[in-house]
């Protein structure tokens, strides 16, 4: 029982790489509201026209006027999402669940108060609507997020193609340092002396690095111990369970209690030194 829990906790709490930016979000939205529009014009589910003439608020619009509503709805409750998880870096899959949940609810209370019908209390109405609500949304998270993994790995091979023709541009003899996923893939390439450091996330790795006098960061899916073994000969180091820094970028070492943090140009926040870090750091500073 316990083994099933923690596969379900591990599973719940993978990465989820959409749904981080407002595009993302709107793109999301359109996608529900489009399929939403369609499901509910050619297939009339639950009886929903007769439904209409008793309970619609504005009776020459009725089914209109119901997706006109409902695509608010949901673009609403997407904005009001995007700024609950606003500067998360990424979600997890348990973020998508309680997205789902909370567009059911945001959509559910306000229709089960405008399509009522008098003799009924709001409680039964609200139950009611909230089992037909849930269906169509359901339907549409599943046609929207299909969408946007497409889409998602469309702009993913697009980047690969952009950056191979850089790398082409380039002076052969350059010497650039190339990100690869856990699957051989390539997926960032940047000078040396633009690489600040690299943060672990879950399953994922994120870079940090210098784009026209910008500090940028990629989500790669790979392993911190990965990039160690990959780069450790090209001047980054491990000084953390969670970090790796590129020591051409480091702008100094501070001792901190018994332990020391990391300064990175350009970066205000510091680099923790976790203590199975600490001797490699001694190490270099005594060079």
């Amino acid at each position: 029982m316990k083994q099933k829990y923690n596969k379900i906790k591990k599973a719940l709490n993978r990465s989820y790489p959409l749904l981080t930016t407002f595009k993302e979000r709107m793109f999301f939205a359109a996608g529900m509201s489009l399929f939403g529009i369609l499901f509910l014009l050619l297939f009339i589910p639950f009886n929903i026209s007769e439904w209409i003439i008793y309970t619609s608020p504005v009776k020459r619009l009725q089914l209109p006027m119901l997706c006109l509503l409902c695509v608010a709805i949901l673009f609403a409750s997407q904005s009001i999402q995007y700024l609950i998880f606003k500067g998360k870096n990424e979600l997890k899959i348990y973020h998508f669940f309680f997205c789902f949940v909370f567009d059911v609810l945001f959509a559910t209370l306000p229709l089960s108060y405008l399509y009522s019908v008098p003799a009924n209390s709001y409680w039964i109405e609200f139950i009611q609507t909230l089992k037909i609500v849930a269906l169509v949304i359901a339907l549409c998270y599943l046609i929207a997020a299909l969408i946007l993994i497409i889409l998602q790995m469309h702009n993913e091979k697009e980047e690969i193609v952009s950056i191979n023709r850089d790398i082409k541009k380039k002076d052969p003899g350059m010497e650039r340092l190339n990100i690869r996923d856990e699957h051989g893939r390539l997926r960032l390439s940047v000078k040396p002396e633009d690489l600040l450091y690299f943060e672990s996330a879950d399953n994922y790795v994120i870079a940090y690095y210098r784009k026209e006098q910008r500090i940028v960061k990629e989500l790669i899916r790979t392993s911190l111990k990965n990039i160690e073994t990959e780069f450790t000969e090209k001047n980054c180091i491990r000084c953390h369970r969670s970090f790796v820094v590129n020591l051409q970028n480091v702008m100094s070492i501070k001792k901190k209690g018994r332990s020391y943090e990391i300064s990175i140009i350009g970066i205000q926040t510091t680099i923790p030194v976790s203590r199975g870090y600490v001797k490699i750091i001694e190490d270099l500073l005594i060079r």
